[in-house]
């Protein structure tokens, strides 16, 4: 059993840095190595891999933020419109999933990728298992998504003397050994566009989906928590991506990248 502790902090004066900032920053930081290099080997350009990820993460964010208050918390939301706007506090993931997916299609509309954004998503998903174990290991050390109680040997005691899942915990254990799939994966040659994308959905989608049975503070509609909902169209559309038939052949290209390679 993993004893109650505070979340590590560091104090610079007015400011405070937290164990959870510093992971988040730590796994965005992989995920974009990850991404530049992965790009760079399959002949994309990786610039325009980063402006994606870029979009990608500002979507995320205000997708994740926004979601947490209109359908975590909407009477608090209601009452206080201007906690819209503070985008530091409170995050959905799901919401961060939907953010992200407007960030992209924004963006690949915008640079008129055509089929060739199959490749770029798929760089950026092959690197996200890697940085969302950081994430999610900020969370445990956050404890900010307590569980149902349990005596499991990872179980950890709450703040409130109760011993409980630490669901940070128990999907970055999960994660783990996605992320070193994924890898391992991108090292045994090309694979079909979309790929990456696909998979993650299929494979993070059900055992999310389990996992929020044992959330204790997370608003429900209907039985099913929002992540839970998130988690089924997530799955579904995971599949329809792995059998799209008119999906790019593997091979990536190498010059020219219709639109997606401009520097303006």
């Amino acid at each position: 059993m993993i004893p109650y502790f505070v979340q590590p902090s560091l104090s610079l004066g007015p400011i405070s840095i937290h164990a959870f900032g510093v992971l988040v920053a730590v796994g965005i930081l992989i995920g974009m190595r990850l991404i530049r290099r992965r790009a760079a080997g399959w002949g994309l350009d990786p610039f325009a891999a980063e402006r994606l990820t870029i979009w990608i993460l500002l979507g995320g964010f205000a997708g994740a933020h926004l979601i947490d208050r209109l359908v975590y918390y909407p009477a608090d939301a209601l009452a206080n419109p201007w906690s819209l706007l503070r985008f530091w506090e409170g995050l959905s993931s799901f919401g961060g999933f939907l953010g992200a997916i407007v960030g992209a299609a924004l963006f690949v509309r915008l640079q008129r990728m055509g089929s060739q954004k199959w490749f770029y998503l798929d760089v950026v998903a092959y690197a996200f298992p890697t940085s969302w174990f950081f994430g999610r290991t900020g969370c445990f050390l956050a404890y900010d998504h307590p569980g149902s109680e349990t005596s499991i040997v990872l179980a950890q005691r709450y703040s409130d003397g109760v011993v409980r899942h630490n669901l940070g915990l128990d999907e970055a254990l999960y994660t783990l050994p996605v992320a070193l799939l994924f890898l391992w994966l991108g090292r045994r040659g090309r694979r079909a566009p979309g790929f990456f994308v696909g998979w993650l959905a299929v494979l993070y989608a059900p055992v999310r989906f389990l996992l929020d049975f044992l959330r204790i503070a997370d608003v429900r509609y209907f039985r099913f928590t929002p992540g839970q909902y998130g988690a089924v169209v997530l799955f579904v559309v995971g599949v329809l991506i792995l059998t799209i038939p008119s999906r790019p052949k593997p091979a990536p290209p190498h010059a020219g990248c219709e639109g997606a390679c401009r520097t303006e």
